[in-house]
């Protein structure tokens, strides 16, 4: 079922450090109508030097089980070039709530492989203010047979129409690694539930 709601656009910027440098700034620049239609830009999110862009239409309802469905297709140009094809997903019943993407992106260029990869949350926001959880990234190489899986953990604060998220990827090995994000969304479904 379609919910009408007012058109949403929302900024991310998602700073990874590693070793106590910072090794890559990605920036997402999303847009939903209030038809559903939606649109994600993105860079250095497939591989540095990359831009990407996608397009699909999100299927939701507002009910006390909350869920959002956006089949998305796209191109990637840059370092990387091919076409990807994702699903982003989030479930939310009450102070929990679950969020997936995911995508398969098939490269133009022999050198690159094809690859599968997902980002998933679990968590929790006991307060509007503040939500905690578990993380995972999984990346599969397809030419390689090759599955890489990262767990981790989360915070993060919300202000208003802002969001700031810290997650730490493999928190208990010598090759962890934090994401820092800043969050602005106006309009539209934010961890400000």
């Amino acid at each position: 079922m379609l919910i009408q709601v007012q058109a949403q656009i929302g900024f991310e910027q998602y700073c990874y450090v590693k070793n106590r440098k910072m090794t890559a700034l990605v920036p997402i620049l999303n847009y939903e109508s209030n038809n559903h239609w939606y649109a994600e830009a993105r860079y250095n999110y497939e591989e540095m030097n990359t831009f990407s862009i996608y397009a699909g239409r999100t299927f939701s309802n507002n009910k006390n089980l909350h869920f959002a469905i956006t089949p998305m297709l796209g191109g990637v140009l840059g370092e990387f070039k091919g076409i990807s094809s994702g699903l982003n997903a989030v479930l939310e019943f009450n102070d929990l709530f679950f969020s997936t993407q995911t995508q398969y992106t098939a490269s133009f260029d022999k050198n690159n492989n094809n690859f599968y990869f997902s980002w998933s949350e679990l968590g929790y926001q006991p307060w509007r203010w503040f939500f905690l959880g578990v993380t995972a990234q999984q990346t599969y190489l397809a030419e390689a047979n090759s599955l890489e899986s990262e767990p981790g953990v989360f915070i993060g604060f919300c202000a208003g129409m802002w969001t700031f998220p810290l997650y730490v990827f493999k928190p208990m090995t010598d090759n962890n690694y934090f994401v820092l994000g800043i969050n602005f969304s106006i309009d539209g479904f934010n961890r400000n539930r």
